[in-house]
């Protein structure tokens, strides 16, 4: 099951509360040009077809808390024992987020003021990250084409995912984010056999932030208290 893991890449929603003037996909936010078409159960249906216990599901947006059916998705992946990673900038990040253990978020700053931060932060389990700045040698410049860079929080410079799916917020399904390769749509899907790229920055950094949740789960098993984190 290892060796087969898949990577899905979710843009569930161009809704975003933010404007920030790095973001690679402004374009498309919040302009009634490009609307959301897809439902929760329109990814929920999709993932059934393709998604095994173990695999691993990033979410993100636009801004996905602000995707109104964004509950019911994690419940289904976590009822299905998917690893989910959820990219936020805590819009309406709250109490629900301890409901998810399976899930590691990662919480960006942007331009929120601390105080809010701090707020924030009473939501969060050991295992989420909070990014304060993103360094100028990783920040995005362009549309599907990320940089990652090994560091102390991201030290895998390899990963094991045997497919990768980018589903986006219109229902269309490609093989990686970075190819035009067009499996139709979630509600007309078309399976093909390719490989994934090894070095896929995508890939990686989802590869990197899935071990840090399993490493979190596992002291989690021999300390349960240890997942409490701050959010008393």
């Amino acid at each position: 099951m290892y060796n087969n893991m898949k990577y899905f890449l979710l843009s569930i929603t161009n809704t975003c509360n933010k404007s920030c003037d790095y973001c690679v996909v402004k374009p498309w936010l919040n302009n009634p040009e490009f609307p959301d078409k897809a439902t929760a159960q329109d990814f929920i249906s999709f993932l059934s077809k393709e998604m095994r216990v173990g695999d691993v599901v990033e979410i993100t947006g636009g801004e996905p808390t602000l995707f109104p059916e964004l509950i019911k998705l994690l419940e289904f992946l976590k009822k299905n024992e998917a690893k989910v990673i959820l990219r936020t900038n805590g819009a309406l990040l709250d109490k629900w987020r301890a409901d998810y253990e399976n899930m590691v978020v990662v919480l960006a700053k942007h331009n929120t003021d601390d105080h809010t931060i701090e707020r924030l932060k009473r939501y969060l389990l050991p295992q989420d990250l909070v990014i304060d700045d993103i360094p100028g040698d990783i920040m995005q410049k362009e549309q599907d084409k990320p940089i990652f860079k090994a560091d102390n929080i991201s030290p895998l410079k390899t990963h094991s995912f045997a497919k990768m799916f980018h589903v986006t917020n219109d229902g269309k399904v490609r093989a990686m984010s970075c190819s035009k390769w067009d499996m139709g749509t979630i509600w007309d899907y078309k399976p093909q056999n390719y490989l994934c790229c090894p070095k896929c920055p995508f890939m990686l950094g989802a590869w990197n932030l899935i071990a840090r949740l399993k490493y979190f789960l596992f002291c989690a098993s021999f300390f349960p208290m240890y997942m409490l984190g701050d959010i008393n």
